[in-house]
């Protein structure tokens, strides 16, 4: 076995010992260099840190508003991709705070979903010739307008000629439903799990 020297009597030591076993001098060891250089995981979350989430949110949100009031609502497709796009920036921008957001990954997937769906609608507002946000929704309720569907317009025969004046009332409420709990599910899923390992 290799033996190491006392930095300050210079008789022989085991490799990783912290303190000379003659002299008692405390030694500098490659293992503790290793120790210090090792990144800071946070076990809480800042404000801050919240806010750079929420504002990924909006941002998604805005832009997914705006192409859906122009090109169309693609029905699932929007959904999915939202509810994978909005965890991806967010781990991102947590790394060395995983843990702590796997802690609370249900309540932080439901205030991310709020605020796309605020923002979205924020979207819609700027993508119309006068800012109008919710009372959009409501004509489409109501069915004094209709929503044009990307994935119907892209079929043939029955189904685009039943639907080529896009969607409204109760069926485009239910396909909305249908694509944020999808949205909502992923959002969920794609959020960091703890790596914590019970005792027994």
């Amino acid at each position: 076995m290799n033996l190491s020297k006392c930095s300050t009597c210079k008789k022989p030591i085991q490799p990783g010992d912290k303190f000379c076993q003659h002299c008692g001098a405390p030694q500098s060891t490659a293992v503790s260099a290793k120790e210090n250089k090792a990144p800071v995981r946070s076990d809480s979350i800042a404000f801050n840190d919240f806010i750079k989430w929420i504002l990924i949110a909006v941002v998604i949100g805005v832009a997914f508003g705006w192409v859906r009031y122009w090109i169309g609502y693609y029905v699932l497709i929007q959904g999915v991709i939202a509810g994978l796009l909005i965890p991806f920036f967010v781990k991102n921008t947590a790394k060395n705070q995983l843990e702590a957001l796997s802690n609370i990954r249900f309540k932080t997937a439901l205030l991310l979903f709020v605020f796309f769906l605020l923002a979205q609608a924020l979207g819609f507002g700027m993508a119309q010739p006068v800012f109008d946000p919710f009372m959009w929704f409501i004509r489409v309720w109501n069915g004094d307008t209709s929503e044009s569907v990307f994935a119907i317009f892209s079929t043939a025969g029955v189904v685009h000629r039943t639907f080529s004046e896009g969607i409204n009332g109760g069926f485009w409420i239910l396909l909305s439903a249908i694509d944020l709990f999808f949205m909502f599910f992923f959002i969920l899923v794609s959020m960091p799990l703890t790596s914590k390992k019970t005792k027994s």
